[in-house]
């Protein structure tokens, strides 16, 4: 009887995580994005749509893991906290990906390359800052700190992947605006796994224990200062180890860009990241 009782409360939670979904859906399409969905993905069949709102969707999904995941505080506390948090994520969402356009992808529109152009490229990028985004969500909320201080740093999160997405430009020998511009998938897949990957370390920092602003804050730098440095070993390794004799970023600019060449780097950060947190 148990276990049917328990049944029956996870098909309830599911069906509330899926209402969250739908709001998050409308969301997207009426305030961030202000698009019909329907049309762009079945009528126009806009793939860099597709990956934008599949790279939400899945952040989303990823945040909703901790209010799904965590300890029982009974019924009706744990619909009431699955409904919270939800919409929590779906705000930092939202904010994340306006921070993406402002921040990171400064030099155009986000809106027009990706549902006017079409551009894969910038849709890896702005679904690789949503992933990242869900994750950061994920671990501070299963982390044992109050909700405020996990929005603070939440916000420093922020910071630090704008601030890696400038360090990866920099150490790249192309401009990722440039090749962004030109529809360039390839580029814009590393770039996202760059954003997923860092965002993953991040959450390491963002999930820890609330012990004090300067106590939390000292953790969170150093964190973050060991995030920076894995990625630029993380960045040489993927080369040495998995591409050896190619250099994946030339592969990535050639007139037909190598789409296989982003993944394979993007494969890089992103298991790297997952060993990385793995292991602490």
């Amino acid at each position: 009887m148990d276990n049917i009782v328990q049944m029956a409360q996870s098909l309830v939670y599911l069906v509330e995580a899926f209402v969250l979904l739908f709001v998050a859906k409308q969301v997207y399409a009426r305030v961030f994005r202000r698009v019909d969905l329907k049309d762009e993905l079945y009528g126009r069949n806009n793939h860099a749509m597709a990956v934008a709102v599949g790279g939400y969707f899945f952040g989303i999904c990823l945040a909703l893991g901790g209010a799904l995941s965590g300890p029982s505080l009974g019924w009706q506390a744990d619909l009431l906290g699955i409904a919270q948090y939800g919409l929590l994520a779906i705000v930092l969402m939202v904010v994340a990906g306006v921070l993406c356009e402002r921040a990171l992808l400064f030099r155009f529109d986000n809106r027009k390359e990706v549902i006017e152009d079409h551009n894969m490229g910038t849709a890896f990028v702005e679904a690789g800052m949503h992933i990242a985004n869900g994750l950061i969500v994920l671990a501070i909320v299963l982390g044992e700190g109050p909700l405020w201080s996990g929005v603070v740093f939440w916000l420093l999160a922020q910071v630090v992947l704008v601030v890696a997405g400038l360090l990866y430009e920099w150490i790249t020998p192309h401009s990722i605006h440039r090749e962004l511009e030109r529809d360039n998938a390839a580029v814009g897949l590393a770039f996202g796994g760059v954003l997923v990957g860092m965002g993953n370390i991040v959450s390491i920092a963002a999930a820890g224990d609330y012990a004090g602003w300067i106590e939390s804050l000292k953790i969170f730098g150093m964190d973050v200062v060991f995030g920076f440095v894995a990625l630029y070993v993380i960045h040489k390794l993927t080369d040495m180890l998995l591409a050896p004799s190619v250099r994946l970023g030339a592969e990535q600019v050639e007139e037909q860009p190598n789409v296989g060449a982003g993944l394979i780097e993007a494969f890089g950060y992103v298991g790297g990241s997952i060993l990385i947190v793995w292991i602490f």
